[in-house]
């Protein structure tokens, strides 16, 4: 099977179940298609991600997505206010230990790049809806809760993040698989 057919049965599949699997076969054909097809695949996830940030092509049409859809609109401003009230992190094994995300704010290959600006701005926080670096965080940080952290199919926090990751995610997928960018 070629990567892009997996990719797409890894889309597909994710529209079948709960939010906890939509979401992770969601993650799974976004981080392959921006390892197969977009940049090497001997980069690492972070890398991977760290370039997805600076793709200004992308960042525009997911953007002019998120402006002419009053569901994306409604999606990104249920996930902004909820982490303006409890700022996403990090979720250690320790249900009661949640740790800043250090990429948050930072576009850059290496933490050590990040302008005093960038060290200044809140963490945890979806800024605007055209956050561009900090909603492609929010992906890769759901992913890392919920194969590293405790997350818990009964928590209405996590149930929230789960779903309005892999809505929001979706429509980037549909933009990278529809338009082969």
């Amino acid at each position: 099977m070629e990567y892009k057919d997996l990719i797409r049965n890894w889309h597909h599949k994710a529209s079948d179940e709960d939010y906890f699997s939509k979401f992770v076969f969601e993650y799974l054909a976004f981080i392959a298609h921006l390892k197969t097809q977009k940049y090497s695949s001997r980069d690492k996830d972070r890398q991977s991600i760290q370039k997805l940030k600076r793709e200004s092509e992308l960042k525009s049409k997911y953007l002019k997505r998120i402006s002419e859809s009053s569901e994306m609109i409604e999606n990104w401003q249920k996930i902004k206010r909820e982490f303006d009230h409890s700022r996403l992190g990090n979720a250690s094994k320790d249900l009661n230990e949640v740790e800043e995300i250090e990429w948050l704010n930072c576009s850059h290959d290496n933490l050590n790049q990040k302008t005093e600006e960038e060290k200044g701005r809140l963490k945890g926080v979806i800024h605007s809806l055209e956050d561009w670096e900090n909603m492609v965080e929010l992906w890769h940080s759901i992913r890392n809760n919920l194969f590293h952290g405790a997350k818990n199919p009964e928590n209405e926090k996590d149930q929230f993040a789960v779903k309005y990751g892999y809505l929001t995610l979706k429509e980037l997928m549909e933009i990278m698989l529809n338009e082969e960018i």
